[in-house]
């Protein structure tokens, strides 16, 4: 199994790309590591998930969740 610590130093290389990007960057769950980055995350609302869109990158997802908030602010 990798070492998590490598997946914060970077020492492994990106193995999936951002489906809204395409950037480069490492799935923990694709590395072998027992959870992903993305687990500690909030969850997007269901209006927010793409349908047959995979992983978005930390930014990615980041932007996503921000139009998110300011949508659910936003007065009616």
């Amino acid at each position: 199994m990798t070492n998590p610590s490598t997946v914060l130093t970077g020492q492994l290389r990106p193995i999936e790309h951002c489906s809204e990007c395409g950037a480069g960057f490492v799935c923990g769950y694709v590395a072998g590591l027992p959870e992903c980055w993305c687990a500690s995350q909030p969850l997007l609302p269901a209006r927010r998930i793409v349908p047959n869109q995979h992983c978005l990158c930390p930014a990615c997802l980041q932007k996503r969740r921000i139009a998110a908030q300011e949508t659910s602010q936003a007065p009616d």
